[in-house]
């Protein structure tokens, strides 16, 4: 958006402005894969790091969501629906669905700048139905990344 805003001008949330431009933003969009059992994402679902640090991407849950279950049905107690050990709810899912030309489960979601370019094996989750699944950012498109299909 840097092109379409011009920050010597006076403005409402110029500081906040200003301050992002300054500091970089504090979330970035991402595309990754999912390796889904039997359902795809369809949106809000969070997003896992085995980070054992809180990036404050999330805020608090507000207590109103549904409850979570485990793989055998039985629901999964937690003092904090944000923290699972090592692990920590640090984004979300925006929209995904299956990609049939590539055979993956993908989806859009936010996470902190600081995580946005990992792609290490093991490092994220996505939780699908209550079930968390092993995700990965994809730091290239999954189809034709090189675009030699459309100069072909």
């Amino acid at each position: 958006m840097e092109r379409f805003v011009r920050l010597s001008k006076d403005f409402v949330g110029r500081d906040a402005a200003v301050r992002e431009a300054e500091e970089g933003p504090r979330l970035r969009r991402v595309s990754l894969a999912i390796e889904a059992e039997n359902a795809d994402v369809m949106g809000d679902e969070p997003i896992w790091a085995r980070v054992a640090r809180d990036y404050g991407a999330v805020p608090p849950p507000h207590g109103t969501g549904a409850p979570r279950f485990g793989g055998d049905g039985v629901p999964v107690p937690a003092a904090d629906a944000r923290i699972d050990g090592d692990w920590r709810v640090v984004g979300w899912v925006t929209s995904g669905g299956y990609g049939h030309s590539v055979a993956l489960s993908l989806a859009q979601g936010y996470l902190p700048a600081a995580l946005a370019g990992r792609d290490e094996a093991g490092l994220f989750e996505v939780e699908i139905l209550g079930v968390r699944q092993p995700a990965r950012v994809l730091l290239d498109p999954p189809f034709d990344p090189d675009g030699a299909r459309m100069r072909g």
